[in-house]
């Protein structure tokens, strides 16, 4: 247990790409003994808590890029516990059936014959403060594409999913803000978008952090769990697949993976 009343209290994003991969950390500590609070929220919530140290631990943070404007507020106060996994990224993409040749990069998509083609110029996007709309709202304008009369909506992950799969049932020419992992990914053919100009950061690792002085007085077994947890994009995609396909919760899917995967779980608690 703590050497600190009370429980470890863990922060994630209320999303479920996100949940899953905080909760795998959760299952973690509560098979090391550990009352767990979990809380959840935006990200523009989350970062102030997790410095002021009402979270305890904060999975999962996309650095350097994609969370690197929160984390350099704080940066300071917090310190990266455990790379959970590589390869977390932003971009666009447009479905498998548009051509290539046609639509390859954001540029493309400012052409009149693209224009045209395309069955709406609104662009569903998630939440204001998440990484992807910061950048989104950046390349509307860097591509010129707000002059061929693009825009991008603020929504939430709800509105990219079901925009997504109406879309594509439809047979539907249009673009969405994405990224990896996502369950969207494995169960429709979506190509991202070349992004010439760079306004989309390289793939991030997605970690593990803590408040500096509330990681510190966790046990040193604790500590040294934590800091061995790894997985794979790959894995993220199944367990959010199975909170938006079969229905499970969070800490359930996560449970699920790992009593799927024991000698990868087996490796993080020696």
């Amino acid at each position: 247990m703590s050497s600190t009343p009370g429980p470890v209290v863990l922060g994630r994003i209320d999303e479920s790409f996100h949940q899953v991969a905080a909760a795998v950390v959760e299952e973690v500590l509560l098979r090391l003994g550990h009352d767990v609070e979990v809380r959840e929220g935006p990200h523009p919530q989350m970062y102030p808590l997790l410095a002021e140290g009402e979270l305890h631990l904060f999975a999962d943070s996309w650095l350097p890029g994609g969370h690197g404007t929160y984390w350099e507020q704080i940066s300071d106060r917090v310190v990266e516990v455990a790379p959970l996994f590589e390869g977390a990224r932003f971009f666009w993409a447009v479905p498998g059936y548009v051509p290539a040749d046609q639509v390859g990069e954001l540029s493309d998509l400012a052409r009149p014959e693209v224009t045209a083609r395309m069955a709406t110029l609104v662009v569903q996007g998630t939440t204001a403060g998440a990484g992807l709309t910061m950048r989104s709202e950046k390349l509307v304008a860097d591509y010129g594409l707000d002059q061929a009369g693009w825009t991008h909506r603020i929504g939430d992950i709800h509105a990219i999913i079901d925009t997504v799969n109406a879309r594509i049932a439809a047979g539907d020419w249009f673009v969405t803000p994405l990224w990896q992992p996502q369950y969207l990914n494995d169960v429709h053919d979506l190509r991202p978008l070349a992004d010439p100009l760079g306004v989309f950061p390289p793939p991030d690792r997605a970690s593990l952090v803590a408040h500096r002085e509330a990681v510190g007085r966790l046990p040193d077994r604790t500590r040294e769990v934590l800091g061995r947890i790894r997985f794979t994009l790959a894995a993220v995609n199944a367990m959010d697949r199975a909170v938006n396909l079969d229905g499970l919760a969070p800490l359930d899917a996560a449970r699920q993976w790992m009593d799927e995967h024991p000698d990868a779980v087996a490796a993080w608690l020696v």
